[in-house]
């Protein structure tokens, strides 16, 4: 390997190293909002049940006594529109236009919200988190943030941000996602094969992309493969991966790819979690590892994989994080 690949790997490695602590440092954040507003009577509370979402407020907070204000609004609209009280199976937001209690469409939701867009924009408002909220089917505001994932807050944080850089964040026909789509596709293989030489398609790509598009290219595809290699095995992790899933993960790369893959994989099992992993950093295991450092978190990604996620690639897609600036 020469000196400029290893220091392409190593740069691509500290530089999604950070993106990962970043992501990580916001879901921690997140969770000690969801843990501190947590039964507090002065934000909007959500219960899961098996039969839905529930969601409640305290009547004297303020979000409360809009809320009801709100509801007792479309009520009235209810009772003017079809002359009777509403159902417990009636919609509470109702296709104005039918005749019979159905839902409001699709279709007319997203035309009101961009009238709101145009509306928010005369008034001075900016219209980029009423984009979002189309683009997305929710909205995340201060007093609602508790209410959603990590994922969701990020996803809804990131669409917001798109069109404020005066661009869709959810293209009409968007472009596939060609190397995390590679990436995936390789893992697969490795699955159904058992073969850990498929990992070197991707050091081959990004030594393509240095012949033809350059270093600075390559860097980037270095940095955005590692990045959601990273992203995948720490939201695993993160969403309950336990130390006998880690294990499981390893063991399965020791006995499918090799026992010397498998002690390969060891200097980075830490991400998920192994209770006997080395603890060394990324920094250290991209020197400890050299030609073999992105086929190796490719090695175990594709272990939880086959294991935790039963060798479904797509299993990982909940574990996508934002890989943007």
């Amino acid at each position: 390997m020469s000196n400029k690949k290893s220091r392409r790997q190593r740069d691509a490695a500290r530089a999604r190293a950070a993106e990962v602590r970043r992501q990580e440092g916001f879901n921690e954040a997140h969770a000690r909002t969801v843990a501190e507003r947590h039964l507090d009577p002065r934000f909007v509370q959500r219960r899961r049940t098996d039969e839905g979402d529930e969601v409640s407020w305290h009547p004297d907070s303020q979000t409360g006594q809009g809320l009801q204000d709100a509801v007792q609004r479309q009520l009235e609209r209810f009772r003017e529109k079809f002359g009777r009280e509403p159902g417990p199976d009636d919609p509470l937001f109702f296709d104005p236009d039918a005749d019979e209690p159905r839902p409001m469409p699709e279709e007319r939701i997203t035309g009101m919200l961009g009238e709101m867009a145009v509306l928010a924009e005369q008034a001075g408002i900016d219209p980029a988190f009423v984009h979002a909220w189309r683009d997305l089917g929710y909205v995340v505001t201060e007093d609602t943030r508790h209410l959603f994932s990590a994922a969701e807050v990020q996803a809804f944080s990131d669409a917001v941000k798109a069109h404020q850089r005066g661009h869709r964040s959810q293209p009409e026909h968007p472009e596939p996602d060609a190397p995390l789509e590679s990436l995936r596709n390789v893992i697969s293989a490795i699955i159904d094969r058992h073969d850990p030489r498929i990992a070197m398609r991707v050091v081959l790509g990004i030594d393509r992309a240095a012949a033809t598009e350059g270093e600075e290219a390559a860097g980037l595809m270095a940095s955005l493969l590692f990045g959601a290699l990273a992203g995948w095995l720490s939201g695993a992790r993160e969403a309950g991966l336990s130390p006998n899933d880690a294990t499981a993960a390893v063991d399965w790369v020791r006995e499918s790819l090799g026992t010397a893959n498998g002690r390969k994989v060891m200097h980075i099992a830490g991400i998920i979690g192994h209770p006997s992993a080395s603890g060394a950093t990324v920094n250290e295991a991209a020197d400890q590892l050299g030609d073999d450092f992105l086929p190796t978190f490719i090695w175990l990604t594709a272990g939880v994989v086959a294991t935790a996620g039963k060798g479904d690639v797509h299993w990982l897609n909940q574990f996508d994080i934002s890989l943007g600036g």
